[in-house]
């Protein structure tokens, strides 16, 4: 098992493009699990150590057979991922915690796709537990059924 250290900087024109770096790391790595740790000072950040193995047979520019990728997504399904993504910020703020621990872009990608209607839907999906569903499902729904085609 291999570790990375990532520093999430809470002043805002840092606060994203870090998120992003440590998002686009998770994309291509087999995660094993997170510590995440608020260091309080003169500039506070979150320290997130990832615990993680390298991918297996795998050539990093290959797509793989079920994976969703941003660029494949139709205009609608744009719009719908971006108001994921917005919501996914916002709670993260209130919650002061990084955004992907409350869903990892990959994740989003496919209640994109997939556009659950009920909770049970949302369980299917790769990465919703019952733990996610309870505490993010029902927002994550009001956002999809508000965008119906």
């Amino acid at each position: 098992m291999k570790v990375n250290v990532f520093t999430i900087r809470l002043i805002s024109e840092k606060f994203v493009s870090d998120q992003k770096f440590l998002n686009d790391f998770l994309e291509t790595v087999d995660f094993v699990k997170s510590d995440v740790h608020f260091v309080e000072g003169d500039v506070s950040y979150w320290s997130v150590l990832i615990h993680f193995e390298e991918k297996k047979n795998e050539v990093k520019s290959e797509k793989k057979k079920d994976q969703i990728l941003e660029e494949d997504l139709e205009p609608n399904q744009i719009a719908l991922y971006n108001q994921l993504k917005n919501w996914r910020f916002q709670k993260s703020q209130d919650l002061n915690i990084p955004s992907f621990m409350i869903s990892h872009n990959s994740e989003l990608l496919s209640v994109v796709v997939k556009r659950p209607k009920m909770l049970s839907d949302l369980r299917k999906i790769k990465g919703f537990g019952e733990l996610k569903v309870e505490n993010h499902g029902e927002e994550i729904l009001r956002i999809v059924n508000a965008n119906q085609d």
